[in-house]
């Protein structure tokens, strides 16, 4: 579940149109490049957070289940635009779209911020690594986790233009809102057991 999650909010099959249409003026070997910086950033931000959420939230002292349940609604919003076809709020603004297509190197802004690493997967980087508790097994999964949709981004943004041919548009917007149906039952489910959590955290309290 970790990797799905983590894997179908990142989307590197989706991403690859975006990469695509931000490189499009760039040689092979400067998109080669991108791809590895935007995977890297990408994949050290979540990391960061994923490692560093337990600190975060005890700081604001915002409970796992609210995170959950706030991350849930955050996600079934992006999930709604997928399965409908529309490239999520969440991710970029038309205006860092344009500013992002002046820029030398656009791996930083607006690949890895916001379009890889966005709250979403922030949220769900920082849920991952708090449904794995205090096992070292499972939070090294849950960093693996993490890390392979990277790996999968950087081999899809390095080889975009041979899957662009192959997949065109109509067939990543196919798959845009397959992810969409996935991420929606994800999302549900993160909401769902956050409510159920926080009432069985007031039950026990003698709350209601």
């Amino acid at each position: 579940m970790a990797f799905t999650a983590i894997f179908v909010i990142v989307n590197p099959i989706g991403n690859v149109m975006v990469f695509l249409s931000l490189t499009e003026d760039r040689d092979s070997e400067e998109k080669k490049r991108l791809a590895r910086r935007s995977s890297m950033f990408g994949c050290l931000i979540l990391l960061v957070f994923a490692i560093s959420g337990s600190l975060i939230l005890s700081f604001f002292q915002i409970t796992v289940n609210s995170l959950r349940v706030i991350g849930g609604i955050l996600l079934l919003t992006i999930a709604m635009s997928m399965m409908h076809g529309e490239t999520s709020k969440a991710g970029h603004t038309t205006e860092e779209a344009k500013e992002a297509s002046q820029k030398e190197d656009i791996s930083f802004f607006p690949m890895a911020i916001p379009m890889l690493s966005g709250p979403a997967s922030i949220t769900t980087a920082i849920l991952v690594m708090g449904d794995a508790g205090n096992s070292m097994t499972f939070r090294g999964l849950a960093i693996i986790a993490i890390i392979l949709p990277f790996i999968i981004c950087l081999i899809l943004f390095s080889s975009s233009e041979e899957i662009h041919r192959v997949i065109g548009v109509t067939g990543s917007m196919v798959v845009t809102r397959m992810m969409g149906l996935i991420l929606g039952a994800l999302s549900v489910q993160f909401i769902t057991t956050g409510l159920w959590q926080i009432y069985l955290g007031l039950q026990h309290s003698g709350v209601g």
